[in-house]
């Protein structure tokens, strides 16, 4: 009698146990996207280098560069219990090459200096897979309106333009791509928590950035809250946050040691309104100030050390300073309905100081971008970031002013077809080299994307960007490798064609 009611009791209790785990099941997403790029290059040094040598190593210069790269996610959600849930997301992210070729890797700046495709991934790390997102989410934690996340996680305060992603920081963890600005490796590790008591929102964010030693003070680390409405009155919308930035590594890239932390605090304010149905208007701006020390960006021309001149010219210099620093991004956008094939038309203009230093009271207004994850060009954006030109000029998140003219629309009224081109024009705020024009340049971007289903998308993306004055012949510099450099005329181009499967 008792082995007959032992056997029932761990019956029911099997029973018990499995229908939970059953539905847990039940609740587990599996999803994921495969995208395959070509690229074609030219002229991206703007100079007549075709290659260049630097501490022993070959690097590319003005040389055309064909190659292809490949980004593959794959993504788990998991609803578990009630108002808990989780995701977790692989990702490799390759140039496609010889497995053991080890001939690509990041471009990304070091000690000061931007190559393009500078450095070399090992054998075998081109089949590296990266822990791209791993977080809970848990719901109406205590309250219903609130719901927390922990892990790393995919981060933005409206469209990104003081935090929205990492990308400029460390885009290529596995030093495997040569094209930076297409990675998709943009999360934090970080706590998160959203309040959301319509008509108001609050995101309150605090991340590690960088996890140095873990026995000593030396991280960096991001603390931010973001207050949002929605008004009923024209489709408007407005946030205002504040963001703290402390980096503790007192070491820069030039061996100085300060006593500080470099700390950088911003306060931005965003919103956006339609006083018409078809017009939208939308702004953005951000004040920076703080403390700042240690050598970044690319070096001027002919400078190969932490001189003096390096100040004026990078986001930060040798010496200890302060920062006090204005960003704004303004932007208009109309419906063009009587168009043969119905238009969205924008204007936008985006700011970033820079380069002024007051000498008396050592402060500076070089624009930091933060964790910036809105970029309008392609080509111009990236430079001083990810790629050098033969003749420096500042990186294109500071000292610059950006005017865009864009258009998108579906060809033939062809839901399935929309191109999209922009002309941008980009002005220096400071001349950073004495004597050379404040016009950097104009580009011209466009792009075809094609939904041939629901999951499978063609892309085509077309850039070229135009040297200005800053640039002309007739001002010889010296380049960065010691060789006078008069000539940076040379037309940017880029051709990207893209496959993308999302399953």
């Amino acid at each position: 009698m008792f082995r007959k009611q032992a056997f029932w009791l761990t019956l029911v209790l099997c029973v018990a146990l499995a229908v939970p785990a059953f539905a847990a099941v039940e609740n587990v997403k599996l999803s994921g996207d495969i995208t395959i790029r070509g690229l074609y290059r030219d002229g991206y040094t703007l100079g007549n280098l075709e290659t260049s040598t630097y501490n022993g190593g070959v690097f590319a210069g003005d040389d055309d560069q064909k190659f292809f790269m490949s980004t593959v996610r794959l993504r788990v959600d998991a609803d578990l219990t009630e108002n808990i849930s989780a995701e977790v997301e692989l990702m490799n992210q390759r140039d496609i090459d010889a497995p053991s070729g080890g001939a690509q890797g990041s471009p990304l700046a070091t000690n000061g200096t931007v190559f393009q495709g500078a450095g070399g991934s090992a054998a075998n790390d081109q089949f590296d897979v990266i822990l791209n997102l791993a977080n809970i989410t848990i719901k109406e934690l205590y309250y219903p309106e609130l719901s927390v996340k922990i892990g790393r996680q995919n981060i933005q305060w409206g469209e990104g333009f003081a935090i929205g992603s990492s990308q400029l920081g460390n885009p290529d963890p596995s030093n495997t791509i040569s094209a930076d600005e297409f990675s998709m490796f943009n999360s934090f590790d970080a706590i998160t928590a959203r309040i959301d008591n319509a008509p108001w929102h609050f995101d309150l964010v605090a991340a590690k950035v960088r996890e140095d030693q873990i026995d000593a003070g030396d991280d960096h680390d991001l603390v931010g809250i973001n207050v949002g409405r929605v008004f009923d009155a024209y489709s408007a919308e407005g946030e205002i946050y504040t963001l703290l930035s402390r980096d503790r590594d007192q070491a820069n890239n030039w061996g100085d040691v300060y006593t500080e932390p470099e700390v950088v605090y911003a306060i931005g304010l965003r919103g956006s309104v339609r006083p018409w149905d078809r017009l939208k208007l939308a702004g953005e701006v951000v004040w920076e100030f703080g403390e700042e020390g240690g050598a970044n960006g690319v070096l001027p021309q002919g400078v190969n050390d932490a001189s003096s001149t390096l100040r004026a010219f990078t986001l930060n210099g040798r010496e200890r300073q302060n920062i006090m620093a204005l960003a704004y991004d303004l932007r208009a956008e109309w419906d063009w309905l009587e168009a043969p094939w119905p238009t969205k038309l924008g204007l936008g203009w985006v700011f970033y100081s820079g380069e002024d230093r007051n000498e008396s009271d050592n402060t500076s207004t070089n624009y930091r971008p933060l964790f910036r994850g809105k970029y309008y060009s392609a080509i111009r954006e990236f430079q001083g970031q990810f790629y050098f030109t033969d003749v420096g000029v500042t990186p294109g998140y500071t000292n610059q002013h950006q005017v865009m003219f864009d258009a998108s629309f579906h060809p033939f009224n062809n839901q399935d077809l929309t191109f999209f081109t922009r002309w941008l024009l980009f002005w220096l705020d400071e001349v950073p080299i004495a004597g050379r024009g404040k016009f950097i340049g104009n580009e011209l971007d466009m792009t075809l994307d094609y939904a041939y289903t629901e999951d499978l998308t063609f892309g085509l993306i077309g850039a070229f960007f135009w040297p200005g004055d800053y640039f002309d012949t007739d001002r010889t510099t010296v380049n960065t490798f010691g060789s006078s450099m008069n000539q940076a005329t040379e037309t940017a181009k880029e051709v990207v064609g893209t496959v993308s499967l999302a399953f």
